[in-house]
């Protein structure tokens, strides 16, 4: 049997075209067909309580949660959040607000962003910022953007802050504001 002769340059270019035209990295694989990209979890108007040792540490409420799984866990309020957290004595000490909240399990940080406010009640100080971090195991909460602080008699501006995760000493990096000074 005699073969058309551009039967084997028509086999050729299709085995090169398929040879190329399938082109995924394994990255790109294992993305794609990871599971814990997609959220196993959602739900509305949610108020959670923790507590150690039989004490009430914080009450956190949001309009709307997903709950992503994986490796990595994560919480995400997209719709904003609010924290209160308590004392010794179970007074509200501080409250915490946002448009958006994200809670990482095994890394055990929380990063809140968009119109930040964190108000100590018991002192009357308010900081505001777009973006606040807080870090469960070093129990710290910072920031490295624009912060403002106003506490009863002063108004502190600043490039970032660091402070104790109750909100009782802080301090601001690169500080400006209003001062008053006894003379």
């Amino acid at each position: 049997m005699i073969k058309p002769p551009f039967i084997l340059p028509f086999i050729f270019l299709l085995v090169c075209f398929m040879a190329f035209s399938c082109e995924n990295s394994m990255k790109k694989v294992k993305k794609v067909t990871q599971t814990d990209t997609v959220p196993v979890q959602t739900a509305k108007n949610i108020e959670v309580f923790y507590s150690e040792s039989g004490m009430l540490k914080f009450k956190l409420t949001s309009p709307f949660l997903i709950n992503y799984p994986g490796e990595d866990a994560y919480y995400k309020f997209p719709k904003s959040l609010k924290v209160v957290m308590y004392d010794s004595l179970h007074r509200e000490k501080n409250e915490l607000t946002a448009n958006y909240g994200i809670k990482y399990e095994k890394r055990r940080m929380m990063e809140a962003t968009g119109n930040v406010i964190l108000f100590n009640k018991l002192k009357g100080e308010k900081l505001t910022t777009e973006h606040l971090v807080w870090d469960e195991r070093k129990k710290t909460i910072f920031s490295d953007r624009f912060v403002t602080i106003r506490t009863p008699d002063k108004i502190i501006y600043g490039e970032g802050l660091v402070s104790d995760e109750g909100f009782d000493k802080w301090k601001i990096k690169k500080v400006r504001g209003i001062f008053y000074v006894n003379e």
